[in-house]
Parts: structure tokens; sequence; C-alpha cells
């Protein structure tokens, strides 16, 4: 009987990536929170998400793909630290420091994530906002790229144009100089 139960709250905690609030959203967060999971086991439940969320992110297939899973991997882990080590950080940093294949417009977002999870776990990591600045540094306004994955019914959206791009690139630059 307890399997069957927890199963049950296994499935709404799965489809809702742990959060609460979007439990909440569908009236089920406290459906979910009936079932009294123990934490041991939600424990082992966000980190059997973290390796679902980290294996998708190296699966992604395009650079859009890439973005959308090392936000979900980040925020998983900035909602619920208590369950996630340095490793886990660590590995979300070097997987933007070793992925090469990653156009401009990419490499924006992916460091404008960074910032706002630095900003909002307070990490003192140098070595990521140092390399984050060279990543926006080196970022060519002539030659900005943008992944074919952003278009969406073959045209580009109007924010990865890049008569937007030098305003942003210099507004994330100062953020990170005022980590």
């Amino acid at each position: 009987m307890k399997g069957d139960i927890y199963k049950q709250a296994k499935e709404i905690f799965f489809k809702y990536q742990g959060n609460s609030f979007f439990m909440e959203q569908d009236y089920l967060y406290k459906t979910f929170k009936n079932y009294n999971v123990p934490q041991n086991v939600l424990a082992d439940w966000y980190k059997e998400l973290l390796r679902n969320n980290k294996e998708q992110l190296l699966c992604a297939s395009n650079n859009k793909e890439i973005k959308s899973k090392f936000f979900i991997y980040l925020e998983l882990i900035r909602c619920n630290k208590q369950y996630f080590s340095n490793n886990d950080i660590e590995f979300a940093f070097d997987f933007f420091r070793k992925n090469k294949g990653l156009d401009d417009f990419s490499k924006i977002i992916m460091v404008e994530i960074i910032i706002k999870f630095i900003k909002q776990q307070n990490i003192i990591d140098t070595s990521i906002k140092e390399y984050c600045k060279v990543v926006l540094t080196k970022i060519n306004t002539d030659s900005f790229t943008v992944d074919e994955s952003y278009k969406y019914h073959g045209e580009l959206p109007s924010y990865t144009l890049k008569e937007n791009v030098s305003s942003r690139v210099l507004e994330d630059l100062e953020q990170i100089a005022n980590l």
C-alpha cells in the first residue's frame, strides 16, 4: 500500500520538477503534501530529478534546448539547494565552459542565467565570473551568431537581433562587476 502511495506522490513530484508552486497551480500541492513523503525519500527524488535533468542537458540536440535544459538544471538546484552539493553546481559551470559549440545568443542567455544564479546563491566562485566576462567581451556584434533552433516560423525573434546585443552585453558585464 505504501509503495502505491509513494508511486503516486513520485509521479506528481516528477511531473512538476518537485516545485510546489507549479503543483499548486494545478491544485495538486495539497494532495502531494497529504502523502507525507519522508525527507529522506524526497532527498532521493531530488537527486534522481537532478540526474535526469543532467542527462537531458547532456543529450540536448540544439542550442535552444541546451539553454533551456541548463536553466532547468540550475533552477532545480537554486530552489532546493539543501539537497545538492557544490559538485552539482560545478558540473553546470564546467558544462558551460566546455561547450564550445554555442552560438553567441545562447552564450549571452547562459551568462545571464549564471549571473542570476550567482546573485541568488551568493556564490563567490571568481573563476566562473571571469569566464563569463571573457565570453561577453569576445562577442562581436558584426559577426553575432544565433542558432537556427531559435527561429519561429522561419524568422528570428526581435530579441535575438544584433542591434539589441551591445547594450545587453554591457549591462551583463556591469552586473558581473557588481557581483
